[in-house]
Order: structure tokens, then sequence, then C-alpha cells
């Protein structure tokens, strides 16, 4: 239950995240020039991966849950 309504309160923090995590994988991916970075690289993007992947994620529960309270965008209310 904790979880639903964290999703809810704040995506303002998943896109943080996913911000965050697309920052990091790009590092990363710049780091892979050079041959002696090569292993901090693969692990810039791994944990750049899954930023992106729980920024997703959670813009994903949030907007299901919005749709859930409030309807779907162009939907005509139910009365």
């Amino acid at each position: 239950m904790y979880t639903r309504e964290f999703v809810r309160e704040f995506p303002t923090v998943h896109l943080a995240i996913g911000v965050v995590g697309n920052i990091v994988f790009f590092v990363g991916s710049v780091l892979f020039v050079s041959p002696s970075l090569e292993l901090l690289a693969i692990w810039l993007f791994i944990i750049g991966s899954f930023g992106m992947m729980l920024g997703a994620i959670g813009q994903a529960v949030y907007i299901h849950e919005r749709h859930r309270l409030n309807g779907a965008p162009g939907r005509r209310p139910v009365r």
C-alpha cells in the first residue's frame, strides 16, 4: 500500500530517477572511449540502465494510478 501512495504522490521523483539514469548512462558511454576506463563504463551502463528502468516503471505506475482514479484523458466522466 505504501508503494502505491509513494508512486502516486511523488511523480517528480520518478522523473528525477530517470534523468539521473540517463546522465549516468551517457557518462558510461563516453568512458568507453578510453580502454582503461572500460570496467567503470560497464558499471555505469548497468547502473544508468537500472535508473532509467526504475524511472519508466514509476512513471507508468503513476499514469496508471492517475487514470484509475481520475479516468483516462478524453473520456467523459460516468454519471
